[in-house]
C-alpha cells in the first residue's frame, strides 16, 4: 500500500495489488505529481505571490489614518469641528454616500501630539498628517518619533497626504529644510498655481482633478493659510507642482506616494475668519491680522473650489 498525506489537503492514496513493474511504477507516479503535487505547488505560489498594489485586496473595505499633530483653538473646534472631523469631511466616503449604503471605508485618527499609540501604520492604504500650532523643525520627542514613522512609510511607498504642518514635516523627514518664513505670517488665503503638465507626469491619477487655465500650462487655485513656516528646501527625489508668490514651495510630489501642501485645503472662510480674530485676541499684531483679513476676503474660496480641493486630495490618497 503507498500513502500519500499533504498537510492541509486532502490525502490522496493508492493501493497497488501484487507486483508493480516499472511502466505501473511511473504511470502510479505521473497521476501523484498531476493531481496532488502540482496543483498544491501552484496554489501555494498564487498565495505567497507579492502583489503590485497597494491597495486593499477585493472586498476588503480600505482603511486610513490620521495623524493628528495638533488642536485649533478650543472656540474653534467647537463652532467648526477638530483637526479629525475637518479631514473627514474632506476626505471620508462616508461623509457622501447615501443613507443606509454601507461605509466603504474605515478610518483612524491617532493625537500622536498627545503621545497616543498608532500601532502599525503598514496597514494602513494611506496616512495623513494634520497641521499644528507646532513648528517642523521643533526637537520635541514625539516630532522625532513622528519623522522615523513618515521614513518608514516612505520606504514601503505607502501614500501620505501632509498638510501645512505635515507638509513641512514629511519635507524635513525626507531631507528638506523648515524655517521660518522671510515673509512672515501667511493668513487668510491666496491663490496657487499647480503645474498641469508636471502634475500629470508625476501623479497621473490627479489629471481629472486638474486642468490648465492658462497658456502656461498652470491652474490657479485659492487655498486657506494658516503658517509662519515653510519649505525652504525640498528633499531628495521631491518635486515642487505648486507655488506663490508668498511661498515657492506650495505643494510638492515625492515619486507617485507622497504629496505635501502648505495651505489647508480642510478648512472654510468662516472657520478661518475665526482663528485670525482669535489670534488677534490674544496678542498677535493688528497689522498682520487685518491683512490676513484682506486676503481672505479678496481669496475667499467659493463651493465648487472646497470640492475641488476634496477631489484633489481624495484622488490622490485614494484613487
Amino acid at each position: 500500500e503507498l500513502s500519500f498525506e499533504l498537510e492541509g489537503e486532502s490525502s490522496f492514496r493508492s493501493t497497488v495489488a501484487g507486483q508493480i513493474d516499472t511502466s505501473e511504477y511511473l504511470a502510479y507516479s505521473l497521476v501523484i505529481c498531476v493531481c496532488v503535487v502540482l496543483p498544491v505547488k501552484i496554489r501555494t505560489m498564487a498565495l505567497s505571490s507579492p502583489s503590485s498594489s497597494s491597495s486593499s485586496p477585493p472586498g476588503k473595505k480600505k482603511s486610513f489614518a490620521i495623524l493628528v499633530t495638533g488642536s485649533p483653538f478650543p472656540e474653534v473646534v467647537k463652532k467648526h469641528g477638530d483637526f479629525t472631523q475637518r479631514f473627514l469631511g474632506l476626505l471620508s466616503e462616508s461623509e457622501r454616500e447615501e443613507r443606509g449604503r454601507e461605509r466603504g471605508e474605515e478610518w483612524d485618527a491617532f493625537r500622536v501630539f498627545e503621545g497616543e499609540s498608532h500601532g502599525d501604520l503598514s496597514k494602513y492604504d494611506g496616512i495623513v498628517v494634520t497641521g499644528s500650532k507646532f513648528d517642523a523643525h521643533a526637537q520635541d520627542q514625539w516630532i522625532l518619533d513622528l519623522i522615523g514613522e513618515i521614513r518608514a512609510c516612505h520606504e514601503r511607498e505607502q501614500r501620505i497626504l501632509g498638510v501645512c504642518f505635515g507638509h513641512q514635516i514629511v519635507a524635513r523627514a525626507l531631507g528638506g529644510k523648515v524655517e521660518r518664513s522671510q515673509n512672515g505670517w501667511s493668513l487668510g488665503a491666496n491663490e496657487i498655481a499647480f503645474d498641469v503638465d508636471k502634475v500629470n507626469k508625476l501623479c497621473g491619477r490627479l489629471s481629472d482633478a486638474l486642468r490648465d487655465d492658462d497658456e502656461d500650462g498652470c491652474e490657479k487655485i485659492a487655498i486657506h493659510q494658516v503658517h509662519q513656516d515653510e519649505v525652504i528646501e525640498l528633499p531628495p527625489g521631491a518635486q515642487v507642482i505648486a507655488s506663490s508668490p508668498e511661498c515657492e514651495n506650495e505643494a510638492f510630489l515625492v515619486g507617485s506616494h507622497i504629496m505635501g501642501v502648505q495651505g489647508h485645503p480642510e478648512f472654510d472662510n468662516d472657520m478661518v475668519r475665526d482663528i485670525i480674530d482669535l489670534k488677534k485676541a490674544n496678542g498677535m499684531e493688528e497689522s498682520i491680522t487685518e491683512e490676513g483679513l484682506a486676503q481672505l476676503k479678496e481669496h475667499a474660496l467659493d463651493r465648487s473650489t472646497s470640492q475641488k480641493w476634496g477631489t484633489i486630495c481624495r484622488d490622490f490618497l485614494k484613487k
